[in-house]
């Protein structure tokens, strides 16, 4: 009992911990707004990118909140990479579904 109480009580810290590191994105008409933080925060000119959509090659910074909006032109609903590289080198990516837009 307490062998399985302490796996599950690491595996809580680790996934905790994760949450404080990453993307958020908020799909809109057009594309989508991605917010980038660590530990919480938000990470100011983070480069952030759609990787898996051929028409959207450019790249774009986030604003001193940790957000940017990033334009998709997508004929159909499907699921986006979303890339995110702060200036320290740290990478977060992330799934995110989008309608047609």
């Amino acid at each position: 009992m307490k062998k399985s109480n302490i796996v599950i009580a690491t595996m809580l810290i680790a996934f905790s911990s994760m949450s404080f590191a990453g993307l958020k994105v908020v799909d809109s008409p057009n594309g989508a707004w991605v917010t980038v933080t660590d530990n919480g925060k938000p990470v100011e000119n983070a480069v952030v990118s759609a990787v898996n959509v051929p028409q959207s090659k450019a790249e774009f910074k986030t604003n001193d909140k940790g957000r940017v909006f990033v334009p998709l032109a997508i004929n159909q609903s499907r699921s986006v990479k979303y890339k995110a590289v702060t200036q320290e080198g740290k990478e977060f990516s992330r799934f995110a579904f989008h309608g047609k837009s």
